[in-house]
């Protein structure tokens, strides 16, 4: 009965805000917001101690790398807590059940359960047990009388394994789901009568082949009250969610690993290689408390033999000196430099999937370039931290997406370096300050942090 504790929860009288996709949406992009706030506060608190190193001669750009570094992966960290608090719904309240916590995360209800299999051992105790769970189980979480699922009995299709019966199922419910089809349990000429209480379970003797199933369950329950549960959702409510160039980025990365993974199993097949028994860890015993003790170690495979090892093992973090540089270029600049502002931002904070934000806020001709680059969405952020930094280094308080972005265009020069032309009241601006040049340097970690520095001359 121990399964039970997926519907575990105390009913609440009115609606709970956390389970509205919506509101959570709001959520994630104010507090990526906050993030964003926050790093930019550390980085002009860093920038300010680099002006006075500067102005000592001290400057240790190492430490101030350091710093820089920090702060991002501290950025990175806040925004993986904020997914999992409302992308993933990570935690507990007992007013929702976990089965209920699972599904909302993709914006689904228990009524968008399409199918479940359960273990089917075909014994008076197992049969009574299962189903009874079941069918407490949606009654707990509300599913909508007479909305009954479609149950799948894993052995009246395959009969009894010797073991991985959940394996299984769990191949089986992913391909159920993948076709949208509900294998009939053929051998099931009647079904007894003791089951016809339990109405939101339904037995099908014949394949239904459904418009197409959102998510499923299983069940697998095994001797000594071993046993679990599993949802499974369809897979396009996670690539759905995916900025496209990101999905079109995976797409590749799975052709390739199919491709080498369907190599890899051949040549297993061929070579009666499939199960590999280890006659030693990867690290010899003369570095293994070095292994164990050292947080990057890492193995390696090697081609020749096709096994893993510790061949070097790295003694130090490093840290990359180009963020720092692209301050201190600007403030290395003879005397010269009036106004510097900098802006930091989260990538994923900047929704250049939006075709309305990109038309709104960028040029045609930034539009064109980012398009064309590995990774537009860094391409998108990182002129947006611009544009911001822009605002800043010319003592002007950017109105965030409504204000005029457009008239602030960057673009590469013949040398591939970022160059600023303003337009239209931006350039009305700079020039009632006699501003002459903008400099401005784009920068950005991996897909998280963007981070633009920008300074002019009078």
């Amino acid at each position: 009965m121990g399964a039970l504790s997926i519907a575990r929860e105390i009913p609440s009288k009115h609606p709970l805000p956390i389970l509205d996709i919506n509101y959570r949406s709001r959520q994630l992009a104010f507090r990526r917001k906050q993030v964003s706030d926050w790093m930019n506060l550390e980085n002009d608190q860093i920038r300010e101690e680099l002006r006075d190193a500067k102005v000592q001669g001290e400057i240790d750009e190492e430490y101030f790398a350091t710093r820089l570094a920090d702060v991002e992966r501290e950025g990175a960290r806040q925004e993986k807590e904020a997914l999992a608090t409302y992308g993933m719904l990570e935690g507990s309240d007992p007013r929702i059940a976990p089965l209920r916590r699972a599904l909302a995360v993709w914006g689904l209800t228990p009524d968008d359960l399409g199918v479940l299999s359960i273990h089917g051992t075909s014994t008076g105790a197992n049969e009574r047990n299962e189903t009874h769970i079941w069918n407490d189980v949606f009654t707990q979480i509300s599913r909508t009388p007479g909305n009954a699922i479609p149950i799948v009995a894993q052995k009246s299709l395959v009969g009894h394994s010797k073991g991985g019966s959940a394996a299984w199922q769990m191949i089986g419910l992913l391909q159920s789901i993948n076709t949208g089809i509900v294998p009939g349990n053929r051998n099931n000429d009647n079904v007894d009568a003791e089951f016809h209480k339990y109405t939101y379970l339904m037995f099908p003797s014949k394949s239904i082949h459904t418009d197409g199933i959102r998510a499923g369950v299983m069940s697998s329950f095994g001797f000594g009250q071993v046993g679990g549960t599993a949802l499974v959702v369809h897979p396009r409510y996670l690539l759905a969610a995916l900025e496209p160039s990101v999905y079109e980025a995976y797409k590749e990365r799975n052709r390739l690993r199919y491709l080498q993974s369907y190599k890899a199993m051949s040549e297993m097949m061929t070579h009666n290689s499939l199960v590999k028994i280890k006659d030693g860890p990867p690290y010899t015993p003369d570095i293994e408390g070095k292994v164990l003790l050292n947080s990057l170690a890492r193995a390696t495979l090697s081609t020749r033999t096709g096994q893993y090892s510790f061949t070097k093992l790295v003694t130090e973090q490093k840290v990359a000196l180009d963020q720092v540089q692209s301050v201190s270029d600007l403030l290395s600049d003879s005397g010269s430099i009036a106004g510097v502002g900098v802006d930091q931002e989260l990538i994923s904070a900047v929704p250049s999937h939006n075709p309305t934000f990109i038309e709104r806020n960028f040029t045609e001709g930034e539009i064109s370039y980012c398009q064309t680059q590995p990774s537009p969405q860094s391409s998108f952020a990182a002129r947006w931290a611009g544009k911001e930094a822009v605002f800043k280094s010319l003592g002007v308080t950017s109105k965030g997406a409504g204000a005029a972005m457009r008239e602030i265009e960057i673009l590469p020069d013949e040398s591939g370096a970022p160059r600023v032309t303003l337009h239209g009241d931006a350039k009305a601006a700079a020039d009632s300050k006699s501003i002459k040049t903008i400099h401005i340097s784009l920068s950005h970690s991996e897909v998280r942090h963007s981070k633009s520095p920008a300074g002019f001359n009078d």
